[in-house]
């Protein structure tokens, strides 16, 4: 008897050691596949990391250079600084000089930013919403006053690239209601709005 449970404890471990060599070899294992793809994605962050630490002392280094190349503006002569060379020349001080260094960068800024001040909130005028103001801007729509010497159709042609819904009963008044607007007739506007309502 003792030889007998003897070998089939023998045969119960070597049927395990059987499967657990069969699983090993042949059955994939999730683990295993999300490991690979962990580490992969520990390779790829790494290496955006250094990427992204180069770019950054690029960037140190950039605004840390000197500036783009400049602009020389010339100021014409003006009948004040015509007389004032004998003044100083009297005074004996330095001749004053004409001559303005403008960065290139810093000079379109400026431009930039009294243009966005220049435009009108559109979406102020019945029928106009936030995606349609954004579309009559991009088509060179941006004031009251370039709104008001529009017609239905010169609107219709500004905005035909954009793909725009709008109502058409509506932008009948635009022209009216931007006319108010620019004259700065907030209270007539309402008004006028509101009889469009009714």
């Amino acid at each position: 008897m003792s030889q007998l449970a003897g070998i089939f404890i023998l045969g119960v471990l070597s049927g395990w050691l059987l499967e657990w060599i069969f699983v090993r070899l042949f059955v994939p294992n999730p683990n295993r596949k999300l490991e690979t793809a962990l580490q992969a994605s520990r390779k790829e962050a790494s290496a955006l990391q250094q990427q992204n630490r180069e770019l950054q002392a690029a960037l140190t280094a950039a605004k840390a250079a000197p500036s783009a190349p400049s602009v020389e503006v010339v100021a014409p002569a003006t009948p004040e600084t015509l007389e004032t060379p004998a003044v100083a020349e009297s005074v004996d001080a330095p001749m004053p000089v004409a001559e303005t260094v403008v960065e290139a960068s810093t000079a379109a800024e400026p431009a930039s930013t009294t243009a966005e001040q220049s435009d009108d909130d559109l979406t102020r005028l019945t029928g106009i919403g936030p995606k349609l103001a954004e579309a009559m801007k991009a088509a060179g729509i941006c004031t009251y006053a370039q709104l008001t010497t529009m017609s239905v159709e010169d609107v219709s042609q500004a905005l035909a690239g954009s793909n725009i819904r709008y109502n058409k009963a509506s932008a009948e008044s635009w022209a009216k209601q931007a006319t108010l607007a620019a004259a700065g007739d907030w209270k007539g506007l309402k008004a006028h709005q509101a009889a469009l309502k009714a």
